[in-house]
């Protein structure tokens, strides 16, 4: 563990010891704002400045190791059954989950009207719910726990971090949503009978208040693994919060374990999002040529952008320009879509390529037709290797969130020139091409199980929280 992830994970440890007794229905309101107080520290303290205001914090750090982490910022989570209860889950779940459960046992519950309206436009059959409909203002709870927490940073007086008036203000300001989500989703747990939660993250204010007001029930829950896990985003991965985290593979659960948690919080299930790769027909080259109007004697690269674009986009483009029977297919991040005119104006002198903004053509019928895929650190590399292509990682350093390339699962360039000869011989060599396909099997197998059966997989483990109570 690097020092400023050590530090962060001290500082979120002590803001939860420091408010522990300030809880709201149940709910220890410092676990509700963890996360937002690691993006708030973040802005106020590094490391070496802490070290200023904690005297002594670098000789206790250098007690700590990695598995601290868990007895830090986690616990044990008991549960009682509830057998045949509903579903409460974030919405995007409904797709899959209305094949494995009865409709009656599904509750969709969105953080605003936006995603609502998408799911309903998407699946009209379905029923999805808007948190905020839910919403009651609750003055009087609003008062009560800014007194509490007004009394404990006052009584930190002298404290720079925990008695400061900064810190004081921001938790005042954080109080009325605390308390207007959290009311909103004891709501839904007085009125159906939730067996489970569902959720994508234990960062996400919705699903994070979800994974707590049910462990303050004694209800079961779940939360799925959304992308890649590593050290870079340490605190969007930990605590867990929830009763299990369900994962992709085993080597994720490892991951996991190295910072001290136990294996009782995992199941392995794969990626439900991986599914419709082997459970749904996709386009194949013919098509993509036709809808993205693609010279069809031309063979096709498919780029998944990230966050990289002003380093990596050159260099990919300044790699590939030597090729003139290579099309480049540019499939932006959906966080992405504002920039399409600055992605427009990158790659103005690349004639042989597309920039589409998400959504224009899936990601799954653009891989379908495909040749090669190239992104710099992309999930959407795993599902360039379920559609078995070759996958090139531009790495002209080592990339901050996951290695491809040091794992030994792509082909791994640092500069345009190497892209340009690897890219010729993919083109050029068959045997060359077959072994970068052959290259990611072992990579698969530890970071997720490709099967198409996911989604099953994921409801069964649904249904053994609800059957079972027990503590993980």
């Amino acid at each position: 563990m690097n020092e400023q992830n050590l530090f962060s994970g001290f500082i979120i440890h002590r803001f939860l010891e420091r408010f522990q007794s300030v809880t709201y229905r149940g709910v220890p309101v410092a676990r509700y704002l963890d996360y937002p107080f690691y993006l708030y520290s973040l802005n106020h303290w590094s490391s070496n400045s802490a070290k200023e205001y904690f005297p002594y914090i670098e000789e206790e750090l250098d007690q700590v190791s990695d598995v601290t982490l868990y007895y830090w910022l986690d616990e044990p989570y008991p549960y009682d059954p509830h057998p045949g209860g509903t579903v409460l889950m974030r919405g995007g779940f409904g797709d899959i989950a209305s094949i494995h459960l009865p409709r009656e046992r599904i509750f969709l519950l969105s953080p605003d009207q936006a995603e609502a309206e998408l799911i309903k436009f998407n699946r009209p059959d379905l029923i999805p719910h808007n948190i905020q409909s839910y919403y009651r203002e609750n003055p009087r709870a609003v008062n009560k726990l800014t007194q509490q927490i007004t009394k404990i940073v006052k009584s930190r007086k002298g404290d720079p971090i925990f008695g400061s008036a900064d810190l004081l203000n921001w938790l005042k300001d954080k109080i009325p949503e605390t308390v207007r989500v959290i009311d909103a989703v004891q709501l839904l747990f007085e009125t159906f009978n939730i067996g489970a939660v569902l959720t994508i993250s234990s960062i996400v204010w919705m699903d994070n208040a979800l994974n707590l007001v049910a462990r303050a029930n004694r209800v079961p829950s779940a939360t799925l693994q959304h992308g890649i896990v590593s050290d870079s985003g340490l605190f969007c991965n930990i605590p867990i919060v929830a009763t299990k985290k369900l994962v992709w593979g085993k080597a994720f659960r490892a991951w996991y374990q190295q910072y001290g948690f136990p294996k009782s919080r995992f199941s392995i299930i794969g990626s439900p999002r991986f599914d419709v790769i082997f459970n749904r027909e996709w386009w194949n080259r013919d098509k993509l040529c036709q809808m993205a109007e693609i010279d069809s004697a031309k063979k096709i690269m498919v780029y998944a952008t990230g966050t990289e674009r002003n380093i990596i986009v050159p260099l990919i483009l300044n790699g590939l320009a030597p090729i003139s029977d290579l099309f480049l297919l540019i499939l932006m991040h959906p966080s992405e879509t504002s920039l399409i005119e600055q992605y427009q104006q990158l790659t103005a002198g690349y004639s042989n390529r597309k920039v589409l903004p998400f959504g224009n053509i899936s990601l799954y019928n653009a891989l379908s037709g495909a040749d090669f895929f190239i992104t710099h650190c992309s999930t959407a590399a795993f599902e360039a290797m379920l559609f078995r292509l070759p996958v090139i990682t531009v790495e002209p350093t080592t990339p901050l969130h996951f290695s491809y390339g040091e794992l030994g699962a792509s082909l791994r360039v640092t500069d345009s020139a190497e892209l340009t000869q690897t890219v010729k011989r993919l083109m050029s060599d068959e045997s060359f091409r077959e072994a970068a396909v052959n290259q990611y099997h072992d990579f698969l197998a530890d970071y997720c199980i490709p099967d198409g059966d996911s989604s099953k997989r994921l409801f069964e483990e649904i249904e053994k929280l609800c059957q079972n109570g027990g503590i993980a």
